[in-house]
Order: structure tokens, then C-alpha cells, then sequence
């Protein structure tokens, strides 16, 4: 994932930070569908494994602004999740 570094860095310092138990298991799971599949940038253009990952990364990214990571807006652009949040559908 392009930006599963970033995310990764702040589950990581989220998850030492947080004592609750239940929002750790979700940062637990966060951090392992980000070594699930390989990056989409890597994978051929048009196939159906990009067209995959790249709804995985999507959902990933979702999952990580609903436990409170505030990515970049050229992110939520990149991932076409600013449409979304412009006409006040949640996350």
C-alpha cells in the first residue's frame, strides 16, 4: 500500500498510547490487512488483482480514518474517498 507506511507508523504509536482493549484488536487487524497483499502500484495496470488490492487499500484506509487517523487530503483524493466526505456520507 503507497501510504501503509504512514498508516502503519500511526496505528503503531496509537496503539501504545491507547489502553482499550477493543480499539487495539482493530489497530491489531489494521496492521495485518497491511501486510496482507502487496502494493497496488506493483501489480499490471487494469488486471483484476489491482482492481482488488486497490478496493483493499480503499477499505483500509476507511477503517484507519474511522480509528482516527487524519491522512492527507491528496490521500483521500488519490483514493477517491474525498467524494464521499464532500456531499456528508461517513466513513
Amino acid at each position: 500500500m503507497k501510504h501503509g507506511a504512514d498508516i502503519e507508523h500511526w496505528a503503531t504509536e496509537f496503539m501504545g498510547k491507547t489502553r482499550v482493549e477493543v480499539k487495539r484488536e482493530r489497530l491489531k487487524r489494521l496492521l495485518a490487512g497491511l501486510h496482507r497483499h502487496p502494493d497496488s502500484a506493483s501489480l499490471p495496470v487494469g488486471s483484476p488483482q489491482r482492481i482488488l488490492v486497490q478496493s483493499h487499500e480503499r477499505n483500509l484506509m476507511q477503517e484507519a480514518v474511522h480509528l482516527g487517523y487524519e491522512p492527507p487530503e491528496q490521500v483521500l483524493k488519490e483514493l477517491g474517498l474525498h467524494l464521499g466526505l464532500e456531499v456528508g456520507l461517513g466513513l
